[in-house]
């Protein structure tokens, strides 16, 4: 009963401070602090520079063998595609408004392994889960933008076949993307950047995780439940209870045991990535679902990580 307590008190203790950001989106919008075009300006910007610079400064500042790191990596990806493969399949099944699908099925496999994970990480195992979570986070995060722009493509598009040039495009063009392509190869190749670059970067970094959830909790909405909220409610039980399970088992078939395994449930019990969000709506969908499923999850997560961790420890497979 302790341990399950302690487990808890941990998930809550990374959690909360997010919630309360959400939280207070929703408050500033209420009283008007906060408005529609602040939200869609504030999501640009988290999308196409503060994000970006997050995930180039974390590959940047933790040099690490990803060599050393591969079987934790292949059962990451495998996990993934199986997730995203069975969300697709679910969604053309069950999901009968085509411009919901794509953003039912990022919601599913796209968790919030940069921050959220990177966190709960560090607090389980120290700087070496540090060490190896920034690792898959590279990795993984570089997969999630590639599914993520073709499941919205697809959903999204007018005859709902998007030619692969299309889809080509937009991962040419994703911020995203191209910041950590960038950061793999400046970091394999050794370039040093200066200083004053490496701040200014910082500062946008830091400003990456409480813009995105202002303005995701501004637009939240669970009052007038509507076609997206049942959407909403179904991704987010795709994300923080089928997702993890998948992920472990597929881990363990792989032979991840130990701390390698505890890195794969830890990044993938966290709630929707924040920056489903900001993506969503860039791409035209429908940015209130996102925004639901990103609140949903990330309280849902808290109890879904604590049994999780207390179910693992119990078994010894982290």
């Amino acid at each position: 009963m302790d341990g399950f307590l302690d487990s808890i008190s941990f998930s809550i203790g990374v959690t909360l401070p997010n919630i309360l950001m959400l939280f207070l989106g929703i408050y500033l919008r209420h009283v008007g602090m906060i408005n529609d075009q602040f939200c869609q300006q504030g999501s640009k910007l988290v999308f196409n520079i503060t994000l970006p610079a997050l995930l180039f400064l974390s590959i940047i500042e933790n040099p690490t063998d990803y060599g050393a790191q591969l079987q934790i990596i292949v059962a990451g990806y495998a996990g993934c595609l199986l997730i995203f493969v069975l969300g697709e399949i679910f969604a053309a099944k069950f999901i009968q408004d085509k411009r919901e699908r794509g953003t039912f099925v990022q919601g599913v496999f796209r968790g919030n392994s940069g921050i959220i994970g990177l966190s709960l990480c560090a607090n389980a195992y120290g700087s070496s889960g540090i060490a190896a979570a920034s690792v898959y986070t590279a990795l993984i995060t570089l997969l999630y933008n590639v599914l993520a722009v073709i499941t919205l493509s697809r959903s999204l598009s007018d005859n709902g076949k998007p030619s692969f040039s299309s889809i080509l495009k937009q991962l040419i063009k994703n911020p995203l993307i191209l910041s950590i392509m960038v950061a793999l190869v400046i970091s394999k190749l050794g370039f040093t950047i200066p200083k004053s670059l490496i701040s200014t970067g910082d500062y946008l970094s830091r400003m990456t995780l409480p813009l995105a959830l202002l303005c995701t909790g501004a637009s939240l909405n669970f009052r007038g439940m509507d076609p997206s909220s049942k959407i909403a409610f179904q991704s987010s039980i795709g994300r923080v209870v089928v997702a993890p399970i998948v992920l472990v088992l597929v881990a363990r078939l792989c032979g991840v045991t130990g701390l390698g395994l505890g890195v794969i449930f830890l990044m993938t019990a966290t709630p929707a990535a924040a920056a489903s969000y900001p993506m969503v709506r860039s791409m035209g969908g429908n940015a209130k679902t996102a925004a639901n499923i990103v609140g949903i999850t990330t309280i849902g997560s808290i109890i879904s990580s604590a049994i999780g961790i207390v179910i693992l420890k119990q078994l010894n497979w982290m």
